[in-house]
């Protein structure tokens, strides 16, 4: 619990820094190369986050056992389960949209250079996306609510997966920022999470696809032990998501039954994610750590 309050001071102290920080580095930079306030805002808490990081967080054995990194013979087994899974799952969305006519099969016509850039961008940004999030929302939140709740996994879960769903749209809706931006202009921008959240009538149906895939990483982690099949999980999606548009030409348009080319915002989506989370529980041998209450 004293890690997640530290934890919760720490973000709030950033925020603030930055708030007071980024008018300050708005005006030097109209000297050199214009940038946005908004992205100047962004990129000082991100620096700053980093660097908390750096100072605060000393990762021991210990840490990376209890959040299920620790290096094992089997990880890399259990990563490639997930990495194949993710990346079969969204290729039999893309395959049955295909048959049905809602996307036609056309590739690209890239050089084999060019596809092997692509290729490697797209596993590269999988890989870097896998680990970071995992190691963040299934290693430390996920682990911090289970000593928070005193092992209440259900409810632990809930909290993390519908954080991890709702956080992808936090930046959904703008805040108008004048010409000269101050520190209130720095507030506002702290603000636009919450003001995003208002917008929730249209970003739904993906908020729902991610919090499946969230329960379905959760559901990998825990049953596990370990955080490599959630990574490969991770990644093997992501990979997808980011070649699917070399590869599928999606029709315009958005329905219930079969989302837009996203792949996750429809009812089909779902139960695919949803057939992802049951292969991959069953996949999976229980980690043994014990008994948690629900």
């Amino acid at each position: 619990m004293r890690s997640f309050l530290k934890f919760v001071v720490v973000f709030a102290g950033i925020l603030l820094l930055s708030a007071v920080l980024a008018p300050l580095f708005y005006d030097l930079f109209q000297m050199f190369h214009p940038y946005k306030f908004e992205r100047i805002f962004q990129r000082i808490v991100m620096i700053l986050s980093l660097v908390a990081v750096a100072c605060f967080v000393r990762v021991k054995k210990e840490t990376l056992v209890s959040y299920g990194l620790a290096w094992k013979t089997q990880s890399l087994g259990l990563f490639g389960k997930g990495f194949l899974l993710g990346v079969l799952v969204l290729g039999g969305v893309g395959v049955v949209r295909v048959l049905s006519g809602q996307a036609v099969f056309a590739p690209d016509s890239f050089s084999w250079g060019g596809w092997i850039a692509k290729f490697s961008l797209a596993l590269g940004t999988g890989l870097l996306i896998g680990i970071m999030e995992e190691f963040f929302f299934r290693g430390f939140i996920f682990r911090s609510l289970m000593n928070l709740t005193k092992s209440r996994v259900f409810l632990s879960v809930l909290i993390t997966t519908s954080f991890y769903a709702i956080i992808h749209f936090i930046g959904m809706k703008k805040v108008f920022v004048g010409a000269d931006p101050g520190f209130m202009d720095s507030l506002k921008l702290m603000t636009a999470p919450f003001v995003s959240l208002k917008e929730w009538p249209k970003f739904w149906p993906e908020a729902v696809g991610l919090f499946l895939f969230g329960l379905a990483l959760n559901g990998a982690a825990y049953r596990s032990g370990s955080l490599y099949p959630a990574i490969g999980l991770h990644a093997g999606c992501v990979f997808f998501v980011k070649l699917d548009d070399s590869f599928l030409q999606f029709h315009a348009g958005r329905t219930f039954f079969w989302g837009s080319k996203v792949l996750y915002d429809g009812l089909m989506g779902w139960l695919f994610l949803g057939a992802m989370a049951l292969v991959l529980w069953t996949m999976l041998k229980p980690s043994g750590s014990g008994d948690s209450r629900v």
